[in-house]
């Protein structure tokens, strides 16, 4: 119960506000925000309407995306492409629906790459009761996990209709007692990276996002326990994490020691049943690329046009794919869509 104590007493204070780590300075900083999260699902109205119904994702732009702003990276065979950007308070998630499924397993809890996507909500929006009722599986325990009886935040892993990972967090923000609540019920947490080195991860992404001192737990002891086992699903959970946030979104790397992962001999399709890439605003193409370099990622052919801009794929170590895009600040994929970052 110690190494779970750890983590909850960061995470379940003011989760619904503010992280516990702070953004690096911007004036230092290439990368502006989390333009959006891409996921390729099965079908685009089954998808929207699950998360509409479960957390009020809306739909902002259902336009047919060029195939042509898409890496080539084994989609010779996917077309046509259709597409929709689902909006939360504070990020993006571009739904992408191809003609064929590379893959139809989705990554598991403990991947590698890219895992899940963590929906913060007031806990009385019930929006896991909801969920359940449109289709997730619970992956682990059915009833949601209060990891520390203090805590006023409850925890739960499931998995949507097309067998996709996503948590939800459900705070009693009545329980903080603020002066004012909240302006938003529902806010899309964190996108959570599995790395089979956790070193490794932290040290790429403190470069790439000018964050030399991230938020990390568990490096000398490894956060276990009976209640953690019932949120991931796994027996014998040991993890190690780290948090980064990139203004309105947090990026959090995770490893399981306790059933450890190795990366793919080859990347992820894009097509393949789930997420796909986290793309990233940035001011400079080039001086973002440079940057991405430098930490030790690889760059994925040249930059592409995309809503009236530009994007430069890449890889990062684990071979996740990323983007980083310059486009105006209207633009229906830009993190400038945010200016309260949904607080």
């Amino acid at each position: 119960m110690i190494r779970i104590t750890i983590i909850v007493q960061c995470l379940s204070l003011v989760l619904l506000l503010t992280s516990c780590s702070a953004s690096p300075d911007p004036a230092n900083n290439v990368v502006l925000g989390v333009a959006f999260v891409g996921v390729s699902v099965d079908s685009l109205e089954q998808s929207s309407r699950f998360y509409a119904e479960g957390v009020a994702l809306a739909p902002v732009d259902a336009s047919e995306l060029n195939p042509s702003a898409l890496p080539d990276i084994g989609l010779e065979d996917t077309q046509p492409l259709q597409s929709v950007m689902l909006r939360s308070s504070n990020a993006q998630l571009w739904l992408m629906e191809f003609s064929r499924r590379a893959l139809n397993t989705p990554v598991p809890v403990n991947g590698p790459g890219i895992a899940h996507l963590c929906f913060q909500v007031d806990q009385a929006t019930r929006a896991y009761p909801r969920f359940l009722a449109a289709g997730a599986q619970a992956v682990g325990a059915t009833d949601m996990v209060r990891l520390n009886e203090s805590s006023p935040v409850r925890y739960a892993y499931a998995t949507d209709p097309d067998g996709i990972l996503f948590e939800v967090e459900h705070v009693d923000v009545e329980a903080l007692e603020l002066e004012e609540p909240p302006a938003n019920q529902y806010r899309i947490r964190h996108v959570s990276l599995a790395t089979p080195d956790i070193d490794a991860a932290t040290a790429f992404y403190s470069v790439l996002l000018n964050d030399p001192s991230p938020r990390r737990v568990g490096r000398f002891l490894k956060l276990s326990g009976e209640k953690l086992d019932k949120v991931s699903g796994l027996a014998g959970t040991e993890i190690e994490m780290a948090w980064f946030q990139v203004r309105n979104l947090e990026l959090e790397l995770i490893q399981y020691h306790s059933h450890p992962t190795e990366r793919p001999a080859q990347p992820r399709p894009l097509d393949a049943i789930g997420y796909n890439m986290i793309v990233f605003d940035v001011t400079d193409i080039d001086a973002a690329s440079r940057r991405l370099e430098k930490a030790g990622g690889t760059l994925v052919g040249e930059p592409r046009s995309i809503q009236g801009g530009q994007i430069q794929y890449a890889r990062d170590i684990d071979g996740n794919l990323l983007g980083l895009q310059r486009v105006s600040n209207d633009a229906v994929n830009s993190s400038m869509n945010f200016a309260t970052n949904g607080l």
